[in-house]
C-alpha cells in the first residue's frame, strides 16, 4: 500500500505542480510513510517545496494533549508558524493563517468515527476555503475500519464540533472520499485534490505488518478504534470510558457497578450485539479522568480476530446495550450534563455524540427492546450506504 503522501513525495507532477507554491501542512504524529519517518520531515527535505505554515489539529502536532477542551500547541517549531485549529478562540482557518500558504495540505491519520474530530477539521477547512484561489490537496490514508458502517445519521439540530455532517458513526470512507462527498453533497466551491493510495485493500484495510501510531493519546491500538465508535458514548454520561487506564476505550465501569447484573441483562435482551468479542469483568483504578484514584467495577472488551467478518462485534450497538442495561440495573442513574463538551454550550453530551435525541429516548423507555433499536439503526444504515457508494476511490 502506497499513501497518498508517499505518491505526492516520489511523483514529478506533483513535485512540480507545486515548486514555488507556498504549502501549510497539516498533520500529526501518525502522519508517517511506511517506514515511521515523519511526512513532515520529508517534505521539508524536498529542495523544490517551500513549506510555509504548520497546522495541527486537536491533540497536537504530537498527538500528546488529552480530552476534548485542551487548546493546542501553536509555538512547538522554531523556523515556521504553526497555528493551532483546535482552541478556545476557532477550529476554523483565520484570515491570518490563509495569508500564509497558497496550497494546504491535509495529511491526517483518521479512524473512520464521525466524532474523532479529524474529520470535523477537514469539513471546515473545505468550508473555509470556499470561493478562494488557494488549493486543499488531502494525501488519503486508510481508514482502519474499512468500509464499515455501523449508527444513525447525525441530525441538522444536533450538529457540532463532533458531528458536522450527516454521517453515522462509523461512515466507511477514507477522509480523501469524505472530502469528495461533502464538497459535492453541500455544492462547496473549493479548489480540491485528493492524491489517492495505491494498492489500498478495503477488505484488509489495515494490513498486518502496517504498525500503528497513535493518531491521539488514547487511540492505543487498532482493537481500540475498533471499539471506539461504541464506547465514546461514554463521554456523555458517568460511566468511565477507561481513559487513565492503558486499555481507554476498552476498558469500561464506575465505582459500585453491577457488573454481574448488566453483562447477564445484555445476554438476555441483546446477545446479537455480543457477537465477536469477549467480556472480561474487571476492577481497574484510573490515574486520571473520571473517577480518578478510585476503584472501578466493570468489563473489558475482547475483540475475536473475526471483527472485520459480516454480523461480527457492532460495537455501537453493544454500547447502546450496555448503556440501556445499566439504567435497568441503576435506575436512579443520571446523564452527564453541562459543562459543555466540545464547546457545544446547550445541547446533552449524549445527544452530541449520538448525533440525536433517539438514543436517549430507546434508553428511557423501558417498554422498547433491542430490536426496535437494531431495527432503526438498519434503516438508517442503509439509507447511508445508498449515499455514500458513488464516492468510493477504493473497490
Amino acid at each position: 500500500m502506497i499513501l497518498g503522501s508517499e505518491y505526492l513525495l516520489n511523483n514529478s507532477f506533483w513535485l512540480k505542480k507545486l515548486k514555488h507554491k507556498r504549502i501549510a501542512y497539516l498533520g500529526h504524529s501518525a502522519s508517517v510513510n511506511h517506514k515511521g519517518k515523519l511526512i513532515l520531515s520529508l517534505l521539508l527535505k524536498k529542495k523544490s517545496l517551500r513549506i510555509s505554515c504548520i497546522l495541527s489539529p486537536q491533540h497536537g502536532f504530537f498527538s500528546n494533549k488529552q480530552a476534548n477542551m485542551i487548546t493546542t500547541e501553536n509555538s512547538f517549531y522554531k523556523n515556521l508558524k504553526v497555528y493551532s485549529l483546535y482552541s478556545k478562540k476557532t477550529r476554523r482557518l483565520t484570515k491570518e493563517m490563509k495569508k500564509q500558504f497558497d496550497v494546504l495540505l491535509f495529511d491526517l491519520q483518521d479512524v473512520g468515527c464521525r466524532i474523532y474530530t479529524y474529520i470535523s477539521t477537514l469539513f471546515y477547512l473545505l468550508e473555509d476555503l470556499e470561493n478562494s484561489p488557494k488549493t486543499l490537496i488531502v494525501l488519503d490514508r486508510p481508514n482502519p475500519l474499512g468500509r464499515y458502517v455501523e449508527g444513525s445519521l447525525l441530525k441538522e439540530e444536533f450538529k457540532s464540533f463532533v458531528g458536522v455532517a450527516p454521517l453515522p458513526m462509523s461512515h466507511g470512507f477514507t477522509l480523501g472520499e469524505a472530502a469528495l462527498w461533502y464538497k459535492e453533497v453541500k455544492k462547496i466551491n473549493t479548489n480540491l485534490n485528493v492524491i489517492k493510495m495505491k494498492d489500498y485493500n478495503t477488505k484488509n484495510p489495515w494490513p498486518e505488518n502496517r504498525v500503528w501510531i497513535l493518531p491521539s493519546p488514547n487511540m492505543t491500538s487498532l482493537a481500540c478504534s475498533r471499539c471506539y465508535l461504541g464506547s465514546v458514548l461514554l463521554e456523555g454520561t458517568k460511566i468511565s470510558e477507561g481513559r487513565g487506564t492503558n486499555l481507554p476505550f476498552q476498558m469500561l465501569g464506575r465505582p459500585q457497578m453491577n457488573t454481574k447484573a448488566c453483562l447477564k441483562w445484555i445476554k438476555e435482551n441483546s446477545p446479537q450485539f455480543l457477537k465477536g468479542c469477549f467480556l472480561r469483568p474487571v476492577e481497574f483504578e484510573p490515574s486520571f479522568d473520571k473517577f480518578k484514584n478510585q476503584i472501578c467495577s466493570g468489563f473489558q472488551i475482547h475483540l475475536e480476530k473475526t471483527w472485520a467478518k459480516k454480523g461480527s462485534f457492532q460495537a455501537y450497538r453493544f454500547i447502546c446495550s450496555f448503556l440501556k442495561a445499566f439504567r435497568e440495573i441503576h435506575p436512579s442513574w443520571k446523564w452527564k450534563k453541562l459543562p459543555p463538551y466540545e464547546y457545544e454550550y446547550k445541547l446533552d453530551p449524549i445527544d452530541i455524540i449520538s448525533g440525536s435525541s433517539e438514543l436517549q429516548k430507546w434508553i428511557q423507555d423501558s417498554s422498547s427492546s433491542s430490536k426496535d433499536w437494531d431495527d432503526f439503526l438498519r434503516q438508517e444504515e442503509k439509507l447511508w450506504k445508498q449515499q455514500q457508494k458513488d464516492f468510493f476511490l477504493y473497490p
